[in-house]
């Protein structure tokens, strides 16, 4: 258990801190609201904020969905079009957790012809050790239907009890 939540910790950690770089070296600034319920936060509009600080514009909403231990399974990505004046599909991160504490992370785009996320191109896989967690990058290769691996990586991690 304390393996399990070592990963779902550092792979929150990973992505907190990868949003928090995208949105610093950003020219643009954002508001956010949220909505919540029981398991966390099920919505989240992004807004661009205008030069003077006095308006905000619709751009991101991600839409969260969780399993029954509040974990979580979905994070679906839609863009604001102007033209319709609605939020569209364009893509979602689909998590799956197994029971040797490793979390795939997979990234699929949005395909209109099959009106859903049919369209997976890379993934990512982090898997604990003793040693802290293992994280390895994929990408589809549609060419020969396997995927590739582009990067893996050791994080050390030093657990509350070792100190």
């Amino acid at each position: 258990m304390v393996m399990k939540t070592l990963v779902i910790s550092l792979v929150m950690a990973a992505a907190g801190m990868l949003n928090s770089v995208s949105a610093a070296n950003s020219s643009q600034r954002f508001a956010y609201n949220s909505d919540t319920d029981s398991t966390g936060v099920t919505t989240e509009y992004v807004y661009k904020v205008s030069e003077d600080g006095l308006y905000l514009y619709h751009h991101l909403k991600y839409r969260y969905i969780y399993d029954d231990s509040q974990r979580l399974l979905c994070k679906e990505i839609l863009r604001w079009d102007a033209v319709s004046e609605d939020y569209l599909p364009s893509y979602a991160l689909h998590y799956t957790y197994t029971a040797d504490d490793t979390v795939s992370v997979e990234l699929a785009l949005w395909s209109k012809s099959d009106e859903a996320y049919t369209d997976v191109r890379e993934k990512a896989v982090y898997a604990a050790d003793a040693f802290g967690l293992t994280y390895q990058a994929y990408e589809y290769d549609v060419r020969h239907n396997v995927w590739q691996m582009t990067g893996e990586h050791e994080v050390e991690a030093m657990l509350m009890a070792d100190r």
